[in-house]
């Protein structure tokens, strides 16, 4: 495949054609199983945000998901015992940030020994599981 040339005179068209890709990108239902990485509530009870990091189910590193009081709980219990989570809902692209919404069906997901220690190995490399503070997902403390 041979480069692609542009001059500087296309750049606007070139970034009115990315907006509008952004925008106009469709939501697919999906079902995704990933491993918590992040997890934000406004207080110590109630719905929260929680970033996953998909393992399956769509074509991308990581998402976004609102999930009600008992979902939310779901997905800290999965963390802490090292299992990722399966959810289904959709994937949209807003702003930059793929988020899934209508989130539900949320489940921890079985996996072998080996697996849970190397899972439980990549999330310890993660600096800041919980958002300390809320600047990417937000504002407010950690759960």
């Amino acid at each position: 495949m041979e480069p692609v040339e542009f001059s500087p005179g296309d750049l606007p068209v070139l970034r009115e054609a990315g907006a509008r890709y952004l925008q106009d990108e469709p939501s697919v239902p999906v079902r995704i199983t990933g491993t918590v990485v992040r997890m934000r509530r406004s207080g110590p009870r109630g719905a929260g945000t929680v970033r996953l990091r998909v393992l399956a189910g769509a074509d991308v590193p990581h998402v976004r998901v609102a999930l009600d009081e008992d979902a939310y709980r779901t997905a800290g219990q999965a963390h802490l015992v090292g299992l990722p989570i399966r959810v289904a809902g959709r994937l949209e692209s807003r702003g930059g940030f793929r988020r899934l919404t209508d989130a539900s069906g949320v489940a921890p997901v079985p996996v072998d020994e080996a697996e849970r220690d190397r899972l439980m190995k990549s999330l310890q490399e993660i600096p800041d599981f919980f958002d300390e503070a809320g600047e990417q997902e937000g504002g407010g403390p950690p759960p």
